[in-house]
């Protein structure tokens, strides 16, 4: 079943609330953007210690767009994430973070960036249940769909049909199609979910246009 995540970023707390009562209605699951204001020039209100407080029982999962995330996925993983992704721009020390995970080395992926090849992961991929597929560079929400994100999950599911992809960044109703036929298992969305007027029905709208897409093949959809 090909996941509709809903995607927080927030720059203060109070936005963070808001969204994620909005999030609630939309998913089980919502993706948090962790941004430190080093790896991108953009900060995000984030804090690993309040996330029980806040979601209670909603899960959740965080997208570390952080200079340092061999601490930082621990963190958010003691935190109660489901699933840790971090940058593979942001580190080279793929070992290191998969072992300090320990038994939770499942919940930890790698995000890559449109212009980063995919041959940054491929000495671990192997290892690894799952990739976030960047669409646009990592920063402001908003930005235009890089279509080379087709593309690369296309690839990554060739190399391992069994692996779990997220794509991110610029997602909407009009690149869901490819996305999904490609292998895409979960499209995780801000500016056209939580942002949306009508959250509801643009969630209504992205399963429409998942059902159609996958109802015909060739596709990667998961059966």
């Amino acid at each position: 079943m090909i996941e509709i995540v809903p995607a927080i970023l927030a720059k203060t707390e109070e936005e963070f609330r808001e969204k994620i009562e909005i999030a609630r209605s939309l998913s089980n699951i919502v993706h948090i953007d962790v941004m430190d204001g080093k790896f991108v020039k953009e900060t995000t209100w984030a804090v690993p210690e309040k996330m029980k407080e806040i979601l209670g029982d909603l899960a959740f999962e965080a997208h570390l767009m952080t200079s340092e995330p061999e601490h930082e996925a621990m963190v958010w993983l003691a935190a109660g994430a489901s699933r840790v992704y971090y940058h593979a721009e942001a580190s080279a020390r793929d070992e290191l973070i998969l072992k300090s995970a320990l038994d939770r080395s499942d919940r930890v992926g790698i995000a890559i960036n449109p212009d980063t090849p995919l041959s940054r992961i491929t000495h671990v991929i192997d290892r690894l249940q799952r990739v976030l597929v960047m669409g646009v560079t990592p920063g402001r929400s908003g930005q235009p769909f890089q279509p080379i994100a087709v593309e690369k999950i296309a690839a990554l599911k060739n190399l391992r049909p069994s692996l779990k992809i997220a794509v991110d960044g610029g997602i909407r109703p009009e690149n869901a199609a490819a996305l999904v036929r490609a292998g895409a298992d979960a499209l995780i969305a801000a500016t056209a979910l939580t942002d949306a007027k009508e959250p509801m029905l643009a969630v209504a709208k992205f399963k429409e246009i998942i059902d159609e897409a996958c109802s015909t093949p060739p596709n990667n959809c998961p059966a």
